[in-house]
């Protein structure tokens, strides 16, 4: 018998099922570095919608029905703007409006979206999924399309605030997937900062080429606006229209498939924004089945590890109130003159536990029915704040969990596609001498040193 045919065979499993290295999406994301910068991002762009929305003139934003408790993006996520118009005229004249922020809105929307594709991928529901995708792009379709200015100013606000920590969050992931390397918060913000303008620039590079081909295509419509002969040379040059929505397809499915590589390309290549976008263009169409699967498996994994997240945090509050009430609720809470009806105790006036049973939000409610004053009404707020800020940590993991996953995306179709092992990632030159020391020179009989060229460099002060 052949040595070969009693000779132990080794399977290479992450070589054979690469996808399973998506599964180390929660071991990076769970990084301090990662968690902190990404809730420096989140808590940068969460205080630029409310000042927005806080000095935005009021007759200007969106309008929310005080009886159906229905506002102007839902009805825009159900009927579309044309409908949503109707429906802000009738609104009006019933005067049954009230009015939100738009940042406001939106961050409501984003939630609920957030909710429906997770609840969705742990039901294996492809349909869900992707339905919680589209209701969450409408609700940006929304915002340009009723709100434009708005939209445009804080989008800018936002590209450039996660153009700084999002690039710092996915330098950090870059590194920590590919050398296993650990980096401070100073080490990211430093990259980040030195490739901020192709952060800022990748996700726009999309949009202004989208907008290019638009307008071109209007200006064709103006030449069909031409009485009599107007229908005659469109119909003659209608090919180019097409040529032009070719590409409009082509660079909407690139940008909204491949959108989450762009920063990691930045990050771990450390090249600009033109690159991020031809690559991440590359790997789609070379690869649409893969990109397709390693999404949705990244999206499956990723609900799981944030209802994960979120029962622990439920667990985590449920637990503090239960223990900290027994003694708390000894005392009573200091009320407004107007509150009737019976007293509660002191912690349950000021924030309702989160329930086990998952039929409340994961971080409680602070609507206790009562009126709190004086220094009770202050104690509310510091617990507000301290609550809030856990729920603003789970947030960041989710952005965290985001970075990891399209980093390792990213680096896997990049092993497929250019047969680039995963271990390789750019390290700036400074990086590059603190771990590799200079070689060594050696030193000849006859008093020459032998240059990396194989050229002899005399030794000054020594005798041959």
């Amino acid at each position: 018998m052949s040595e070969d045919a009693t000779e132990a065979r080794h399977i290479n499993w992450p070589d054979c099922c690469a996808f399973t290295q998506l599964f180390r999406a929660f071991k990076l994301a769970i990084h301090p570095t990662k968690i902190i910068l990404a809730f420096c991002g989140i808590f940068a762009t969460y205080m630029a919608g409310r000042v927005l929305d806080a000095t935005w003139a009021k007759e200007s934003c969106p309008v929310v029905s005080s009886t159906v408790r229905e506002s102007e993006i839902e009805v825009f996520c159900r009927a579309g703007r044309a409908e949503t118009l109707n429906w802000i005229k009738q609104t009006q004249d019933a005067k049954e409006v009230n009015r939100a922020g738009v940042f406001s809105l939106l961050m409501r929307h984003g939630r609920a979206t957030a909710n429906q594709v997770a609840d969705g991928a742990v039901s294996l529901s492809v349909g869900r999924i992707i339905g919680g995708l589209i209701v969450g792009l409408m609700g940006m379709a929304w915002v340009f399309a009723l709100h434009p200015w708005y939209g445009v100013l804080f989008f800018l606000l936002a590209f450039a605030i996660w153009g700084l920590f999002g690039g710092a969050v996915a330098r950090v992931a870059a590194l920590h997937a590919t050398r296993d390397e650990r980096i401070g918060l100073s080490e990211a913000l430093t990259f980040s900062k030195s490739k901020f303008v192709g952060f800022f620039a990748a996700p726009l590079m999309p949009v202004g080429i989208l907008l290019f081909f638009g307008v071109l295509l209007m200006l064709g419509g103006l030449v069909g606006a031409i009485p009599a002969i107007g229908e005659l040379l469109v119909g003659i040059i209608f090919f180019l229209a097409l040529i032009a929505g070719f590409i409009l397809a082509f660079v909407m499915i690139g940008a909204l498939v491949g959108y989450c590589m762009t920063f990691p390309t930045i990050a771990v290549e450390g090249s600009d924004a033109f690159d991020a976008l031809s690559r991440t263009f590359s790997y789609v169409y070379q690869r649409p089945w893969r990109t397709v699967f390693y999404s949705l498996v990244s999206i499956g994994y990723g609900s799981i590890c944030f209802l994960f997240v979120k029962f622990f945090v439920r667990l985590m509050l449920w637990a503090t109130h239960l223990f900290v009430s027994v003694s708390m609720n000894l005392g009573g809470p200091l009320l407004t003159e107007a509150t009737t009806g019976p007293r509660p105790g002191k912690l349950d006036a000021m924030w309702h536990a989160p329930s086990l049973s998952g039929d409340t939000p994961f971080y409680g409610s602070f609507d206790t029915g009562v009126q709190l004053s004086g220094i009770s009404w202050f104690g509310q707020a510091l617990i507000k704040f301290w609550v809030y800020g856990v729920w603003g940590l789970v947030a960041a993991f989710v952005v965290s969990l985001f970075y990891s996953s399209s980093t390792l995306i990213y680096l896997l179709l990049r092993r497929e596609v250019d047969a680039t092992d995963m271990e390789e990632v750019y390290v700036e030159d400074s990086a590059l001498d603190d771990i590799a020391p200079p070689m060594p020179v050696a030193t000849t009989a006859i008093g020459t040193t032998q240059g990396a060229s194989g050229t002899s460099l005399p030794i000054l002060g020594q005798n041959s």
